[in-house]
């Protein structure tokens, strides 16, 4: 992709099934859904997309789908790939929200939302973020978190 100052979607989803897609947003997902228009997987961002060429990355609810193992690799890219003081926006599922939910006896919902959807091949969850873990895994790969906001979805806006 050509140009500085891009601003990507990560995991765009298809908006009939409730996903929202930004705005003014390269919407990315592995399936040729409707608007996307980068069609590869995440691990592959680094071949369509140059350092330090976005201005704002956005990754809503698709990191969960990612094994553990993988996350350490996958935000050191993101921090390459993002321009000075660039933005990682991050919505993820708070693992501790489902610990909760099992403590209230609330069992079917704790694993409905801990293992994802299962709709189709890509929509399980490999993993799990907390407050500390994410805040861990960002900081090692080189991020400054700017905001940490805890729900049932972690929402977190970290810079390079």
């Amino acid at each position: 992709m050509d140009g500085k100052h891009l601003y990507i979607d990560l995991g765009s989803g298809d908006p009939k099934d409730g996903e929202f897609q930004p705005e003014g947003y390269i919407l990315q997902d592995i399936q040729p859904l409707p608007n996307v228009t980068l069609v590869c997987d995440i691990v592959d961002l680094d071949k369509h997309i140059q350092p330090e060429q976005c201005l704002k990355i956005r990754a809503s609810h698709v990191l969960e789908h990612f094994p553990t193992r993988k996350i350490p690799e996958l935000f050191t890219m993101i921090y390459r790939l993002l321009e000075k003081d660039g933005e990682f926006e991050i919505h993820v599922p708070n693992f501790r929200w489902h610990a909760q939910l099992l403590a209230e006896e609330r069992d079917d919902e704790a694993v409905n939302y801990c293992f994802g959807g299962q709709k189709d091949e890509y929509d399980f969850h490999k993993t799990g973020f907390t407050p500390k873990i994410l805040s861990r895994l960002l900081t090692e790969a080189g991020f400054r978190i700017e905001v940490l906001e805890e729900e049932h979805s972690l929402h977190v806006s970290a810079k390079k």
